[in-house]
């Protein structure tokens, strides 16, 4: 079809999945079944795959180690991971990646930094984040 502008707000939908999600994606009966139970595999297939459909600008948060971190990625670079500072007033950049760094990439991240659990630095066991 048509190549169209297609604007996604809030596509946390895409990084969580339930056992329908999951089983939705495989395909076959069971996948047709899951999908028309609510799983989003057939929904992902059609952005992804009918669609064409690539991010251009992503801002992802979480918290990791207590503290919130932010992934962000433009078309045109890698994935490039932010902790917030203590005082939060800022994000200091703590590592990057070529594909989205998982939960255990991002702590390792923060580990390879020195980067404390965020109890142990408000409580003065380690350093604070600035």
């Amino acid at each position: 079809g048509p190549k169209r502008l297609v604007l996604l707000l809030n596509p946390q939908w895409r990084n969580i999945d339930d056992a329908l999600d999951t089983v939705s994606k495989q395909g076959g009966f069971m996948g047709n079944f899951a999908s028309f139970l609510g799983g989003k595999g057939k929904s992902l297939k059609k952005l992804e795959e009918d669609l064409g459909f690539v991010g251009v600008y992503t801002i992802e948060g979480y918290v990791c180690k207590g503290g919130n971190v932010r992934l962000m990625k433009r078309f045109d670079s890698d994935w490039v991971v932010f902790a917030e500072n203590d005082s939060e007033t800022d994000y200091i950049r703590i590592g990057e990646m070529e594909t989205r760094p998982s939960y255990q990439d991002v702590e390792e991240m923060l580990n390879k930094k020195g980067i404390s659990l965020k109890y142990a630095r408000d409580i003065g066991l380690a350093p604070k984040l600035e």
